[in-house]
């Protein structure tokens, strides 16, 4: 705490000559019946993540995102899971298999809980209660605000809800299980400028978020209280999230549009840039948007010169098997993949004759999912 102290007098000191920075309002709070357009470069290149400070320029115009992500808010009432949330004023896809319930006043979009898949891959359904309430957006925001906020999450699972195979592997029986989560988020808006992404050239303020999180396991059995089990659940099950977690990220937020500018997600130790999702604009509106694409693998760029990227779109958990074929049938390249999800892989295809090729997705099984055409050009 005293380094972010001293850190913000620092900005202090900077900014004291600087004129003209932004104040973000409450303008371009997103409402019901509003679409959020977006994009992710899940292997983003060229991002520099600059010291705090004022009056910046930053250059993200190397981002790539083969489909644009369409959210669009619906009215809360709704919603699956809504009886859980009767405050709130939309809901929206927050991860993949899971909901956010958003509340909006005149200085906060906050949401107020999520449901879904539950928190530690139990493979259940969960409403999942925030409080208090989380930000995501505040207004007015300016240069140098600091915020810390600190909430939690509690999920109650009855034991008659759980799957056999969980309980045949914990060494006790209990009555009821509940994840609980405690959650520290410091927010600084540490920086100013403007900001090119791919479509666009934006004023933007930017917000540091570092968030601590420690994922804990209860377990209730008959008049005895709860008991903290998560050392035995991590022994015994391949339960997710569990135990202590850091997240860092920065929002780059604008006046001009209600989707956030960039966000860029960080490792831990902030030495490496892991995704960056950013507002779509009429450059990649040619593209498919992801909700209309069925489970697979799509090629992006295509046609390509150097590399590509295979991005794997709700595919089942499993193993799997890409092959890259010439217009023979005969495999010039393959790789295997174990994938959940959506997936990212870059590969490098410089050792490939210009030309048509085929790309195919198989699973374990040797079924094949998908077979597309992937065009190969040089300079």
């Amino acid at each position: 705490m005293k380094q972010t102290l001293l850190n913000l007098l620092f900005l202090f000191s900077c900014s004291l000559g600087a004129i003209a920075q932004i104040t973000v309002t409450n303008s371009t709070f997103p409402e019901v019946g509003d679409t959020l357009l977006t994009a992710v470069d899940n292997i983003p290149s060229n991002i520099v993540i600059t010291p705090a400070g004022p009056d910046q320029s930053w250059s993200y115009v190397n981002l790539e995102a083969p489909f644009n992500r369409s959210s669009v808010l619906q009215p809360a009432e709704q919603g699956p899971g809504a009886y859980a949330f009767p405050s709130a004023d939309y809901y929206t896809e927050y991860t993949e298999g899971v909901v956010a319930y958003y509340k909006v006043s005149n200085n906060k979009v906050e949401i107020i809980g999520l449901y879904g898949e539950d928190p530690i891959g139990l493979g259940l359904q969960t409403a999942s209660n925030i409080e208090p309430a989380l930000p995501v957006r505040r207004a007015p925001m300016n240069f140098l605000d600091v915020n810390q906020v600190e909430y939690d999450v509690s999920v109650p699972i009855d034991a008659d809800d759980l799957p056999t195979a969980i309980l045949e592997n914990f060494p006790i029986t209990p009555d009821s299980l509940r994840v609980r989560a405690n959650v520290s988020r410091l927010d600084v808006v540490d920086a100013w400028g403007t900001l090119t992404i791919p479509g666009g050239i934006y004023d933007v303020l930017r917000e540091k978020r570092t968030e601590y999180r420690e994922v804990r396991l209860d377990a209730k059995i008959g008049i005895f209280d709860w008991y903290d089990v998560t050392d035995i659940a991590l022994e015994f099950l391949p339960l997710e999230n569990l135990g202590q977690d850091t997240s860092i990220s920065y929002h780059f937020i604008s006046n001009e549009t209600i989707e956030p500018i960039a966000i860029v997600e960080m490792n831990n130790d902030e030495t490496i840039v892991e995704r960056v999702e950013f507002k779509a604009n009429t450059v990649t509106s040619s593209l498919q948007t992801l909700s209309d694409l069925k489970p697979g693998v799509y090629a992006f760029p295509n046609p390509a010169i150097v590399s590509v990227r295979f991005e794997f779109t709700d595919l089942p958990s499993g193993k799997y098997k890409l092959k890259i074929l010439n217009i023979l049938g005969i495999e010039v390249w393959s790789h295997d993949y174990r994938i959940t999800g959506n997936h990212t892989e870059k590969v490098d295809i410089s050792a490939l004759r210009k030309g048509t090729y085929l790309y195919s997705l198989s699973d374990e099984k040797g079924k094949i999912i998908t077979t597309r055409r992937l065009v190969v050009v040089r300079p």
